[in-house]
């Protein structure tokens, strides 16, 4: 056994090599994939309280870096089409009665962790008739998507997430159905360049 390794030193020189090189590759590849976990966004949207009009819509940051929101988006089907609108400022609350100027609008940032209130879905619906959806009443909604885009420092690109809920029920007894068990995670190219030129659209 010694002979033919005596023999042959080259050959196992060369072999050690490469079973070390392909643990550090394997190393390197756990570090890395390690750090992309770390970077990823993860935004939540989710109901809090009841499940009818009233329920609360939370935005959660569950990400390990801080994201800064920037838009937050309602789109509606209806019998007519789909319809989109801005909902991220809190125009149901009077300006005087904003006890600071943060609280009229939702962007801003949010820590790992951290979650924000953006008010109910008729709260959404309020503030959607506000800017263009005029003459638009819940009976009338198959189909709501609240849509959050976010910047963070550690990616140029928007972090985006969309949560689609449908509209159940008739009259005064309407409730919320989500159509998925978590928020949508937008992650492809082409889709954060389509809601980066909405949001551009809408400068």
């Amino acid at each position: 056994m010694w002979d033919w390794i005596s023999e042959n030193s080259g050959l196992v020189q060369a072999g050690m090599a490469a079973v070390t090189a392909l643990i550090w590759m394997i190393y390197l590849h756990v570090i890395v994939s390690g750090l992309r976990r770390q970077r990823r966004t993860e935004i939540l949207i989710h109901l809090g309280g009841a499940r009818d009009l009233s329920a609360r819509i939370l935005v959660s940051n569950l990400g390990f870096e801080p994201i800064y929101v920037l838009e937050i988006m309602l789109t509606v089907w209806t019998a007519d089409g789909q319809r989109m609108s801005s909902v991220a400022d809190r125009t149901e609350i009077a300006r005087d009665q904003h006890a600071t100027p943060r609280e009229a609008t939702l962007q801003g940032p949010l820590k790992s962790g951290d979650h924000v209130d953006i008010g109910s879905v008729l709260d959404l619906l309020d503030r959607a008739r506000h800017s263009s959806f005029d003459a638009l009443e819940p009976q009338d909604i198959r189909e709501v998507e609240v849509t959050v885009a976010a910047i963070t420092a550690a990616d140029s690109r928007i972090a985006a997430a969309a949560r689609r809920f449908a509209m159940k029920g008739q009259g005064d007894d309407l409730s919320l159905c989500p159509q998925n068990l978590y928020a949508r995670q937008i992650r492809s190219s082409w889709r954060r360049r389509r809601i980066e030129a909405q949001l551009r659209g809408r400068l």
